[in-house]
């Protein structure tokens, strides 16, 4: 399996688009739901940030739901890919009326934006990510295919990024801005989703491989208890969670309080754009040379060198934002995201290694309910991250109707966007440490074989 190839490099594309068109949908929800509602709308930051975590926690437990659903499921497009296709109109739906507030008391403004909030993302879009997450590993069992498809998918996701930091609020102005603004932006967004995620559906393909027509550990049941208990007895499996909350964390704490910092503290919203460029292009450099590296190295050394580099590079990055430097911020912006780059290519790689660990153990095929759980890691940590944002901006009294922040909320924007990093990266670069589930399943497949 290992030396056997599967994919075609238009079956790679397709997966990477795939994350495109997510990032078109939730990279635009996790970058600009906050300042909107707070900005536009005028709601306060703290209140929306705790709606966000309360949804992220019942986020959690459906994605353990899909999880196992999709472990079950057999149709002619496979286990995954028909969750993909049936989430996709709602999904968009609720894109469109996320931006679209109605003129009604704050009160049912907060019920709007919670309901909604919490349908599309513990319900649509979890059963679409996880379905997606777990494609890459029904789609070939050959490991360097799915770092491969790892390096796909975030060459994607950086684009989808890049675009959605750069035009957003130009198209928000562009349309006549307030909330007019937004939703007409919004709408171009979910079309870019629909179209998107129909090649990702399409253009992919499962395969089948040992152990996917039964599970053998637990008397040959696939039991929900049976999965998750394989699940959460695996250590590499609660590295990855670990690994997966901080880096959610890391990511969203700071994507929602970018244009905060770039607005309040530096003056300027046109460096959002700027900022995300030293993350983008660095970030492909890191994804194009990663397959090369970890097929000299293997994923271990490469994500912890990797992350030893991007760690040190936070120092600087620290010292220069609580400053407004910006110069300085950009070049060591672009170090640290290079140093990130493997670990996040290799991220769905580990997932599958993490999951093969089961296998191997305990007999059981569960890349449905691995990596479901892993995305409940995701969801918190998205949560958590956005919410803290929203937190912290209350304790420091923020105010959105504000033209002018004071001193103490423009030093918590810029505690938020340049210290927390480095605190989260150098936590996460501990746990790679410890990560060492490649060698674990050599291990096993050792005594397997004698």
């Amino acid at each position: 399996m290992e030396d056997k190839r599967y994919l075609k490099l238009g079956n790679k594309l397709a997966y990477g688009s795939g994350d495109m068109a997510t990032n078109f949908f939730y990279g635009v929800v996790t970058s600009f739901m906050l300042i909107y509602l707070t900005d536009t709308i005028g709601l306060n930051a703290g209140v929306v940030g705790t709606l966000m975590a309360v949804s992220r926690v019942l986020d959690g437990i459906t994605d353990v739901l899909f999880g196992s659903l999709i472990d079950r499921t057999k149709s002619r497009l496979g286990k995954a890919r028909p969750w993909m296709l049936w989430t996709i109109l709602p999904i968009a739906a609720c894109e469109v009326l996320l931006f679209s507030m109605p003129s009604i008391g704050t009160t049912l403004q907060y019920v709007y934006f919670f309901v909604i909030f919490t349908i599309v993302n513990d319900f649509f879009f979890t059963a679409n990510n996880v379905a997606y997450s777990t494609l890459s590993a029904l789609m070939t069992p050959n490991k360097n295919e799915r770092v491969q498809l790892g390096v796909f998918r975030f060459v994607f996701t950086t684009t989808a990024t890049m675009v959605v930091s750069a035009l957003t609020l130009r198209m928000v102005a562009g349309f006549g801005g307030g909330v007019k603004g937004w939703r007409m932006t919004a709408l171009v967004y979910a079309g870019l989703f629909i179209i998107i995620q129909l090649i990702c559906i399409f253009g992919t393909k499962e395969v089948t491989h040992q152990g996917e027509e039964e599970n053998i550990g637990e008397g040959g049941k696939k039991s929900l208890f049976g999965n998750l208990k394989a699940v959460f007895s695996n250590p590499y499996f609660i590295m990855q969670l670990l690994l997966g909350t901080f880096y959610n964390v890391l990511n969203n704490i700071t994507v929602a309080v970018g244009a905060f910092y770039m607005i309040h503290k530096l003056g300027n919203p046109d460096l959002l754009g700027t900022f995300q460029l030293t993350q983008v292009f660095p970030l492909i450099i890191g994804l194009v040379i990663t397959p090369l590296l970890v097929k000299r190295w293997g994923m271990y050394k490469v994500n912890l060198i990797s992350m030893i580099i991007s760690s040190m590079a936070c120092i600087p990055f620290a010292i220069a934002g609580m400053n407004g430097a910006v110069g300085i911020m950009l070049v060591f912006s672009a170090i640290r995201w290079l140093g990130s780059a493997p670990q996040i290519a290799n991220s769905n790689a580990l997932i599958a290694e993490v999951a093969d660990y089961s296998y191997n153990r305990d007999g059981l095929r569960v890349e449905g309910s691995i990596f479901s759980c892993s995305s409940m890691g995701t969801k918190i940590g998205q949560g958590l991250g956005t919410a803290a944002a929203g937190w912290l901006l209350a304790a420091a009294h923020y105010d959105g109707t504000l033209a002018v922040q004071t001193p103490q909320a423009i030093s918590m924007i810029s505690f938020i966007y340049a210290v927390i990093p480095m605190i989260i990266t150098i936590v996460m670069t501990v746990i790679l440490y410890f990560y060492k589930v490649e060698k674990a399943n050599e291990e096993l497949r050792r005594k397997a074989q004698a």
